[in-house]
């Protein structure tokens, strides 16, 4: 008889679920694939929460969910994490912290205690499954990463959000418990509701401002898409503000009203619901794939999403996509397919090669282009360039400080060498418009409390970021370290929260 451990379906507070269940204490999918390497380790046993034991075997299970979810969205699983890792390490227990991280080298869960009640996120699948969100995206579109535009961070960390309402409607018993709470998921419920526990945490110790009400975030919301550069840089939590986590909730709002519209549209029950989730979750993972890494990423997402419904399901689901994200403030044009421009053509006595694309970006010659490659069904091997130039931040109060802005672009890439064909629409330089988004971003950063000072980048120098005027932040998703021997703001991950 195979040994079995104790499982929290979606997340210790949540309400109205699958009660706590035993499952086989399972081991990743076989075969060379992306796998993850949990610490510390414990034999299969039903262990209470709040101890190592428990906490490896949820997050283990979790992540292994997680996975499956993803080989049901894209027919296989990842060969690799970002850098070719294999393994990517997990830690339960990272330190004294409300929040999850991700940052390339690991998977990070905290732990905190406060008025007698101690929480580890590792226990939450939502927040477990959010932040293998981050490196599943980051497996398959590392250009966003280092991309300083509100919408691009706030894409991954919807993405996360994402991740786990897609993998919590894969549950067999979840569905079921969702229309019975709210037959046309009109209501909120414990899927939408996203990381109940560690936002009842929060809110307690930092106040009701600081979170919303019964969960970290919700699916279901009426947050509306407005410029994100004119928001301010904090708010509370029950409006919307600059910051990454709380722009996120537009684009999180849009998908799950793409997966309300969708199950709607069809019969009642629990099949069809977990059918919509499936469709809706194919077609962001299409999208993110195409999508540029530019200023106005969630209704380009969304544009993506409405193209690849019209080629793989004839467009029957374009109408509940295009619904939803209107919903959310985003009017969706069709895309138009782009034709592939070879460099020296693309304009009038253009020097073609290298230097008229770098020209194009609007980086000095010589700065380093680096090409993300993805597969798409309307172009075949596309690549995401992204090529960054300097700029100061004196003006936001960081003197000294500097911060990388792309110029991005997607080209065709020919079958053999893998070398840049031609230019597929519009090139995004890293001036005018993407310079004041990169401000407007290092705003929100510098408000959130976002970022660590490197002593060994700012020897002698003296830098230190203006305070924060958000709730204290414990595991900064941004430091300052020597680029070019300038101090620079550089991601070195992406949190939980804000």
């Amino acid at each position: 008889m195979a040994a079995t451990v104790t499982f929290v379906i979606n997340d210790p507070l949540a309400s109205g679920g699958p009660p706590i269940r035993s499952v086989s204490a399972g081991n990743y999918p076989p075969g060379d694939i992306a796998k993850f390497d949990v610490k510390p380790s414990a034999k299969p046993g039903k262990y209470d929460p709040l101890t190592p034991e428990f906490d490896y075997w949820q997050t283990k299970i979790a992540l292994i969910g997680g996975l499956r979810t993803w080989k049901t969205l894209t027919g296989s699983y990842l060969d690799r994490w970002w850098g070719n890792q294999s393994a990517l390490p997990v830690m339960t227990d990272a330190g004294d912290d409300l929040n999850a991280f991700y940052d390339r080298s690991s998977l990070q869960f905290f732990s905190h205690g406060f008025g007698g009640v101690t929480v580890h996120s590792a226990e939450s699948v939502d927040v477990v499954v959010h932040e293998q969100g981050h490196a599943l995206l980051d497996a398959i579109r590392s250009d966003f990463f280092d991309v300083p535009f509100i919408e691009v961070g706030a894409l991954h960390e919807a993405f996360g959000d994402c991740n786990a309402l897609l993998n919590a409607l894969e549950d067999r018993a979840t569905p079921d418990a969702v229309i019975a709470a709210s037959p046309d998921l009109s209501g909120f419920q414990f899927v939408e509701s996203l990381a109940e526990q560690l936002g009842d945490a929060i809110r307690r110790e930092y106040g009701p401002d600081s979170v919303e009400t019964g969960a970290l975030r919700h699916a279901l919301n009426t947050f509306r898409w407005v410029d994100p550069t004119g928001l301010p840089s904090w708010a509370p939590a029950d409006q919307l503000a600059g910051e990454v986590h709380s722009f996120a909730r537009v684009f999180v709002g849009a998908f799950y009203d793409t997966i309300r519209n969708i199950y709607t549209s069809g019969p009642s029950g629990q099949a069809n619901l977990r059918k919509a989730s499936r469709t809706a979750g194919k077609l962001l993972l299409a999208a993110v794939r195409t999508v540029p890494a530019a200023p106005d990423t969630f209704s380009g997402v969304g544009q993506r999403m409405v193209q690849a419904d019209v080629t793989s399901n004839s467009g029957v689901n374009a109408q509940a996509a295009t619904d939803a994200f209107a919903a959310h403030g985003m009017t969706l044009a069709a895309p138009v397919t782009s034709l592939a421009v070879p460099l020296g053509r693309a304009k009038r006595g253009g020097g073609g090669g290298a230097g008229e694309l770098r020209e194009r970006l609007g980086v000095p010659q010589g700065t380093k282009v680096t090409v993300n490659e993805v597969e798409s069904d309307n172009h075949g091997t596309i690549g995401h360039v992204t090529a960054y130039r300097a700029v100061p931040l004196d003006s936001e109060g960081l003197q000294g400080v500097n911060i990388m802005v792309p110029g991005v672009a997607r080209v065709q890439m020919t079958r053999r060498g893998g070398a840049i064909a031609g230019v597929l629409g519009e090139v995004s330089p890293a001036t005018g418009d993407a310079e004041r988004q990169a401000r407007a971003f290092a705003r929100t950063l510098i408000a959130s409390g976002d970022i660590k000072v490197s002593a060994r980048a700012t020897r002698g120098r003296r830098i230190a970021p203006p305070p924060a005027i958000a709730p204290p932040k414990r595991t900064a998703s941004h430091e300052i370290r020597s680029v070019g021997g300038e101090p620079t703001i550089v991601r070195v991950g992406f949190s939980l929260r804000s």
